[in-house]
C-alpha cells in the first residue's frame, strides 16, 4: 500500500502532455456538419420511394412531377428506385403514360426508367415489394436500404397498409419512413384512432405527416424573416403588435368537388390545418437551435396557449348564386347548393372568420383573426400584422399605423407600410410601402413545389416541415368543440353571392374583434355601386381627360393595394370588368356600366328598373 501511494503521486507530479484537442464545435456549426453529412450520403446511399394511390390525382399532379424535379436537379441519387403502387393489376408502362403527363420532358427521361409499378393488395403483394427492394439494394453493392412510403390513401386504409409495411416491407438496415396526407381526422377522437393506427406499428420519428402549407415559399421564410433580422422580434409582441390577420380567400366555386367537401366545410379543410400551421409559425416563441424536437418543443408550446374555440368565436357563411347583367350579357355564376354532388338541404359553411386567443406572455390581449373562403371576389392567401400607433405622436394622430403583409400567394411578397415624408417645402406624410416582390428579388432562383420539399426532406430526416402527434392533439382541442357545435345545431350560414368579399357583418364581426379589414377594389363595388357620387369621385380622382388609361387604372388599383404596384392579373381582372369595348381605356359611362356587374341581378331589381337604370342612362328591356 505504501509503494502504490508513493507510484500515484510521483504519476500525479509527472508534466502533462500537451493537448491536441481542437476547440468545441458549436452548435449550429455540428447541425451544418450534420445537414451536408445527409445530403451527402441520400445520393450514395440506395433510396427507394413507394407510392401509395399512384393511380390517383395526387400522385398524377404532385408526385411524379417531384419526383421528376428532384432527380433534375440532382438532389436525390440519379439510382432511385421508386415503386408506384396500386390495388389492381396494371403494367408500368400504362401507369405512366397516364400519370406522368405533368412531368417534365426532361424528368420523364430521367424518372420513367427509375419506375415500377407493382399490386398492393395481398401479402404476398407486399413480399414481391420488399422482395424487389431488396434486390435493388444488392444491385447496388448493398448498403443502408432507405425506404420512403407515401400514404396517398384515405385514412381510413391507414391501419391495415401500416400494419402491412411493417410486417412485410420494413427496413433491416436502412430507415422506414411514412408521409401521411391529411385530413389527420374530423375531430379529437378521430384522430387519436388514427394516430393509434399507425402509432402501434412505428414510431413518432418514422411518422411525416404532410402539410403541403409548411412547404410554400414564403412560408419557409417566416422563421428566418423573424430570428435572422433583429428589428423584427423586438417588436413582435403584444406591447407593439395591435392585431393578426392570417386570410385565405379562393375566387372559384367546388368545381365538382362538392360532396368531398360537404364533409369536412371549411373550417376543417383550410383553418384548422393550413392557416393554424402559418398561425403557429407567426406566433411561436425562438426555438433553441434548428433541430427537430427544439422547433417541435416551441411549436407545441404556442399551440397550448390558444384557447379552445366557441361559437361566439365565428362567423359562418355559404356562397349563393350570383345573376348579373354585363354589357346586355346576363351571366350566372352557380351557388354552393347546385353544385349536384351536394346536398340540397346543406348547410356546410364555405365561409368562416374566427377570432383565437392566445394566453401566454407574448401575445396576451392581441387578437388574431383567421378567415377563409371559396368563390370570393380574389384569390390570395396572407397575413397581416398591424403594429400599434405611437402613443405620443409628433407629427399628427392622422398617421397610419404600420403593417407588415406577408402574401404567401398568388404574387409572393413582403412588404412593410411606413410613414414617409412626401418630397417638398411641408413636412406633409404619406403611406408607402417597403417592397420585396420574388419574383423580382429573386429573378433566376426556382423556389419548386411543396411536394419536392417535403419529399426530399422525409429523405433527409429533416421533420420541421411536417407535424407531430402532439400537434395535432392540441390543434383538435382548440377547433373539436366548435365543430362539434357546428355539426349538431346546423346553424343557418349567411349567404353571400358568389365574388362577393364574405357574408354580411363579417367587417362588423372583425371590427368588434379589434381588426381592421382593408377594403378591396371589388367590395368598393359590391358596398357602393349604387353611390352615384362615390363612383364619380373614384373616377374623377384617376382618370384624365374624361377617360381611365392604364396608367390612371393601375394608380385606382394600387389605392386599393396598399399603394403598390397592381399585377398583370388584377389589371386585366380590372379592364374585364370595365372596358366594355377593349381599347385599354375607361369612360365614365363604361365605369358606370361595369359597376354593375358587382350588383346581384334578381327578377325583383330587373321588374324594378325597367328600360333606365340608376344611373340614368338607357337600358332597354330587351337587353335585359
Amino acid at each position: 500500500a505504501p509503494f502504490l501511494i508513493a507510484f500515484l503521486r510521483q504519476l500525479d507530479q509527472a508534466p502533462k502532455a500537451p493537448s491536441f484537442q481542437s476547440e468545441p464545435i458549436s452548435q449550429p456549426a455540428r447541425e451544418g456538419k450534420m445537414e451536408a453529412e445527409k445530403k451527402a450520403n441520400i445520393k450514395e446511399e440506395p433510396l427507394t420511394y413507394i407510392l401509395f394511390g399512384s393511380t390517383g390525382d395526387l400522385a398524377r399532379k404532385k408526385l411524379f412531377p417531384a419526383l421528376g424535379a428532384l432527380l433534375s436537379k440532382k438532389l436525390i441519387p440519379e439510382h432511385v428506385n421508386v415503386l408506384a403502387c396500386g390495388r389492381r393489376e396494371k403494367k408500368t408502362e400504362e401507369v405512366l403514360k397516364k400519370q406522368g403527363v405533368k412531368v417534365s420532358e426532361e424528368g420523364q427521361k430521367l424518372l420513367f426508367p427509375r419506375v415500377t409499378y407493382m399490386k398492393n393488395k395481398t401479402a404476398d403483394d407486399y413480399k414481391a415489394m420488399n422482395a424487389a427492394i431488396e434486390d435493388y439494394v444488392k444491385k447496388r453493392g448493398g448498403g443502408p436500404d432507405n425506404r420512403v412510403f407515401f400514404f396517398s390513401l384515405p385514412p381510413f386504409a391507414y391501419a391495415s397498409t401500416a400494419e402491412m409495411v411493417k410486417k412485410y416491407c420494413y427496413s433491416k438496415t436502412g430507415y422506414t419512413r411514412l408521409i401521411l396526407e391529411k385530413p389527420f381526422g374530423r375531430d379529437s377522437d378521430s384522430f387519436k384512432k388514427l394516430a393509434a393506427d399507425t402509432g402501434q406499428f412505428f414510431r413518432e420519428n418514422e411518422l411525416y405527416r404532410i402539410d403541403h402549407y409548411l412547404g410554400k415559399e414564403v412560408v419557409l421564410t417566416l422563421l428566418p424573416l423573424r430570428f435572422s433580422n433583429q428589428i423584427f422580434e423586438p417588436l413582435w409582441n403584444r406591447d407593439h403588435v395591435q392585431s393578426v390577420h392570417i386570410e385565405w380567400k379562393e375566387d372559384l366555386n367546388t368545381m365538382g368537388r362538392g360532396g368531398y367537401f360537404d364533409k369536412y366545410g371549411i373550417i376543417r379543410d383550410i383553418m384548422q390545418n393550413h392557416l393554424l400551421q402559418v398561425l403557429i409559425l407567426v406566433g411561436m416563441d425562438k426555438p433553441k437551435s434548428l433541430a427537430n424536437d427544439d422547433v417541435a418543443e416551441k411549436k407545441l408550446d404556442l399551440l397550448k396557449a390558444v384557447k379552445t374555440l366557441e361559437m361566439k368565436d365565428t362567423i359562418l357563411g355559404q356562397f349563393s348564386a350570383k345573376k348579373y347583367c354585363s354589357y346586355c350579357k346576363e351571366t350566372d355564376n352557380p351557388g354552393y347548393l347546385d353544385d349536384e354532388t351536394v346536398p340540397n338541404d346543406s348547410k356546410v359553411p364555405t365561409y368562416a372568420m374566427l377570432k383565437l386567443s392566445i394566453d401566454n406572455d407574448r401575445w396576451r390581449g392581441v387578437p388574431f383573426l383567421m378567415s377563409a373562403g371559396k368563390a370570393l371576389d380574389e384569390r390570395k392567401c396572407e397575413v397581416r400584422i398591424r403594429f400599434k400607433p405611437d402613443k405620443n405622436p409628433i407629427f399628427g394622430s392622422a398617421m397610419e399605423s404600420n403593417e407588415l403583409v406577408i402574401r404567401i400567394q398568388p404574387d409572393e411578397s413582403i412588404y412593410y407600410r411606413v410613414n414617409l415624408k412626401k418630397p417638398g417645402l411641408d413636412v406633409n406624410l404619406l403611406p408607402r410601402v417597403l417592397d420585396l416582390t420574388y419574383s423580382s428579388a429573386f429573378k433566376d432562383a426556382s423556389s419548386g413545389d411543396a411536394y419536392e420539399r417535403m419529399l426530399l426532406n422525409c429523405a433527409l430526416g429533416q421533420q420541421q416541415l411536417f407535424v407531430k402527434t402532439m400537434e395535432l392533439v392540441e390543434a383538435w382541442r382548440i377547433f373539436t368543440p366548435l365543430l362539434h357545435e357546428i355539426d349538431a345545431k346546423k346553424p343557418d350560414p349567411i349567404l353571400y353571392p358568389f365574388g362577393d368579399s364574405g357574408p354580411r357583418g363579417y367587417r362588423k364581426f372583425a371590427s368588434d374583434a379589434g381588426v381592421e379589414l382593408k377594403e378591396t377594389w371589388q367590395e368598393f363595388f359590391q358596398l357602393h355601386a349604387t353611390e352615384h357620387d362615390k363612383l364619380e369621385a373614384l373616377f374623377t380622382k384617376h382618370s384624365k381627360e374624361g377617360k381611365l388609361e392604364m396608367e390612371n387604372v393601375k394608380t385606382l388599383i394600387a389605392d386599393f393595394y396598399d399603394g403598390r404596384e397592381p399585377t398583370e392579373k388584377m389589371l386585366k381582372s380590372f379592364l374585364k370588368a370595365f372596358d366594355g369595348d377593349k381599347d385599354n381605356t375607361v369612360t365614365w359611362d363604361e365605369f358606370q356600366q361595369g359597376a354593375h356587374k358587382f350588383l346581384p341581378w334578381t327578377a325583383t331589381r330587373r321588374a324594378s328598373i325597367g328600360t333606365e337604370d340608376i344611373f340614368g342612362f338607357r337600358v332597354g328591356p330587351q337587353e335585359l
